[in-house]
């Protein structure tokens, strides 16, 4: 596919592209007054007529090719009501093949062109609500049992707000799952190994004490952890890397990860929890929201100040109750909209 070229009544507007795209090639295209994003994905390959291979190997990727088909369709339907509700989960609008070839679409988003490091650049008060909002997004697909499972700042889309604020679109669900429900071959399991959890590490390791049903949102925290450090310290955690590639192989020979560099001990702290190795000590994405929601960073020489009841936000074990998704979702457009007393 090429610039001009039309499939299934979208006009490809330039041409297809690999960078940044991973397993796939990705281009912009419109159709009717509307421009979109549009994927395609280069695997899955369905076996048209006159592809090449044996009938055995055409049944096994036709048996592939619905598999993917069923998952995606899947995810589209849980995620369907959730994308309007908040407008930061850019979700799937449209989804077919045409030949060999699967294709996606979703909204175009016009993003802030800000680089990871100078993101990370910027004073916690012009970052606090990119934060709040991969959370929040986070809490809705956590709240249908979906695990993201690829969360780094490529699938992190950071738009500037008419009145000046930056937030996050989370982007990207084609290695989501339902929890407990990886792809059944850990060779499928495609995303980042730098933002691995350990769990995760240790399934697509084959280890046989890591069954995909202990595969839960567990480990998209231990990401986040990864990711908001990154976007706060500038840097990952700290580990040995001439010993270890990625921080999940760090922490499965027992190192911990600290986060030394974020003035705010309570934020530290949160974090930490978050690279824990075991998944059930790290907090659930509510507990993580709430944090955020309490701490108010000052506009003075980049400290932090403390608001009354972050200490109380951050207490209690992991596994406690938490606010709905629905609630959360409140609670932020309401600040979105008063950025006074963001």
């Amino acid at each position: 596919m090429k610039k001009g070229d039309v499939i299934n009544g979208y006009t490809i507007l330039q041409d297809f592209s690999t960078a940044g795209g991973g397993m796939s090639q990705w281009s912009f295209a419109a159709k009717g007054s509307k421009q979109y994003f549009i994927k395609a994905f280069l695997a899955p390959t369905y076996p048209v007529d006159g592809s090449p291979g044996s009938p055995k190997l055409k049944r096994d990727k036709r048996r592939r090719c619905q598999q993917f088909e069923q998952r995606q369709r899947a995810l589209m339907e849980k995620l369907s009501p959730k994308g309007g509700a908040g407008g930061n989960l850019v979700i799937t609008l449209d989804f077919f093949r045409s030949g060999a070839k699967y294709y996606k679409i979703t909204d175009k988003v016009d993003t802030a062109g800000l680089t990871l490091p100078q993101l990370a650049a910027l004073p916690p008060t012009r970052k606090i609500l990119v934060l709040r909002t991969i959370a929040h997004s986070l809490a809705m697909l956590h709240g249908e049992g979906i695990v993201h499972g690829d969360l780094k700042p490529d699938n992190m889309l950071v738009k500037q707000t008419s009145g000046g604020q930056y937030v996050a679109k989370l982007i990207d669900f084609d290695d989501s799952y339902l929890a407990g429900e990886p792809p059944a071959n850990p060779d499928e399991v495609v995303g980042d190994p730098v933002y691995y959890s350990p769990e995760l590490l240790r399934y697509v390791q084959r280890d046989a004490a890591m069954p995909g049903a202990q595969l839960g949102v567990p480990s998209d925290i231990f990401a986040l952890g990864l990711l908001y450090t990154q976007l706060l310290t500038g840097a990952l955690p700290p580990f040995h890397r001439e010993q270890y590639p990625y921080a999940a192989t760090a922490v499965l020979h027992g190192e911990r990860l600290a986060v030394p560099a974020v003035p705010e001990p309570t934020v530290a702290s949160l974090l930490e929890r978050m690279l824990a190795r075991e998944p059930a000590s790290r907090p659930d994405i509510q507990r993580v929201f709430a944090v955020l929601k309490q701490w108010q960073p000052s506009d003075l020489k980049g400290t932090f100040k403390r608001r009354p009841g972050l200490e109380a936000a951050t207490a209690g074990t992991p596994g406690g109750a938490s606010a709905s998704s629905a609630g959360l979702q409140g609670t932020l457009m309401q600040a979105l909209h008063n950025k006074h007393k963001l």
